[in-house]
């Protein structure tokens, strides 16, 4: 069994591999480091990043966190102290996140030219909390699933498309929380075009002619299980701006429909509605990719994939703890989060390293050590694969 006690130096060393270049200096940047008095305990980035990774990476209380990392060699301080510079580390942290995902240099594939990005956001709750304490926000490519944006919010800020940045030839993918004018509109105009779930209550829809479309009336009539589709016009009432898409319909198989409904009452609770329960029997898309570029089955095959951005947060809440959020201020809990984020990243890319032989043989120690933990979290990943799998097949809420 490897040793898991903490070696300062050398596990530090690692982790510092995975870290941006420039870490050291955005601290300074983002004057982490200046301090009032000469007496300081915390006097590098490397002092303070270890101090915070430790905090979130083993869910230790600030009391702990500070015994443990003095009876290993680190700066000595007071849990007071590091709660301070948790609450003051927000920006930092948020420039580290942003500078962890912007040096990726993958190139994605394209569904029919599009980069394929989907969005989801996340509720984080502390042990024994009764409401939200915060909310993450996650802009994902499809193609390599690659992270392009993670934005920690608080619970007052809802899920909407305007969270992000768009631009021409991206093809966002959101699911019923996404499905209103003003968040659609923000998208298509940047350029780029959308694919999302329909929400009745938020997406009012008119035809060519202006007319409402009575949805329920359109899906009443459909024949078997074929996609069907047609266009459609959402008002944009902040930019009274008219957005001309299609809408794509496909009437579920009974046993996916049963399913669907005991979701929704799971969800909802009592506050089901009949006409709730005969709507989940559907899926309703609104896209405003032309037909020429995408046909029904496409639009459908593709919404199926926004699975992915779900498994991402099950993974996180799973491996990392995000479920353990502590009771803090709101501008610690922020802190806390984006570290947690970091540590996600930090990890995806260890994963994803090949562990070639060292060639200093002073690092081969440690190389061992590394491979040997690698069988742990395989086995990890296998136990969420088994759910993926299970997921993946079923419509997304």
């Amino acid at each position: 069994m490897p040793d898991a006690r903490i070696n300062v130096t050398d596990d530090w060393e690692t982790i510092c591999r995975y870290l941006p270049k420039d870490y050291a200096e955005l601290a300074q940047e983002h004057k982490q480091l200046q301090t009032q008095f000469g007496n300081a305990k915390i006097r590098t980035a490397d002092d303070l990043l270890r101090l915070v990774l430790l905090h979130v990476g083993t869910d230790l209380p600030l009391r702990q966190t500070v015994a443990v990392m003095a009876a290993s060699g680190g700066p000595v301080l007071s849990h007071v102290r590091l709660h301070k510079k948790m609450y003051r580390a927000v920006p930092y942290l948020r420039a580290l996140v942003r500078e962890m995902l912007d040096t990726r240099s993958v190139q994605p594939e394209k569904w029919a030219g599009y980069e394929v990005v989907a969005v989801d956001a996340s509720a984080v709750c502390g042990p024994g909390a009764e409401t939200t304490d915060a909310r993450l926000h996650v802009q994902l490519r499809l193609s390599d699933l690659d992270l392009l944006t993670v934005r920690v919010t608080g619970v007052e800020v809802g899920e909407s498309f305007k969270r992000f940045t768009w631009k021409p030839g991206q093809l966002a993918l959101g699911d019923r929380g996404y499905s209103n004018a003003p968040g659609i509109g923000a998208v298509v105009d940047r350029g780029a075009d959308v694919l999302v779930r329909v929400n009745r209550g938020s997406l009012p829809l008119r035809d060519g002619d202006g007319n409402p479309i009575d949805l329920m009336s359109w899906l009443r009539c459909l024949r078997g299980h074929d996609a069907h589709e047609q266009d459609a016009v959402i008002h944009n009432r902040e930019t009274n701006r008219k957005i001309r898409g299609r809408l794509i319909a496909l009437r579920l198989p009974a046993a996916q429909a049963e399913k669907a409904r005991a979701r929704l009452q799971r969800e909802l609770k009592g506050k089901v509605t009949e006409l709730d329960r005969e709507a989940a029997a559907y899926v309703v898309l609104f896209t405003t990719v032309p037909k020429s570029r995408f046909d029904t089955t496409h639009c459908l095959d593709l919404y199926r994939l926004r699975w992915q951005v779900e498994l991402l947060f099950k993974r996180w809440k799973s491996l990392c703890g995000f479920d353990r959020l502590p009771n803090y201020l709101d501008e610690t809990i922020l802190a806390w989060l984006y570290a947690k984020v970091l540590l996600a990243l930090l990890m995806e890319r260890m994963a994803s390293s090949a562990l070639s032989p060292p060639k200093d043989s002073a690092t081969a120690p440690r190389q061992r050590q590394l491979t040997a933990h690698a069988p742990a979290m395989e086995a990890g990943i296998a136990h969420l694969a088994s759910d993926d799998v299970r997921l993946a097949s079923t419509w997304a809420a």
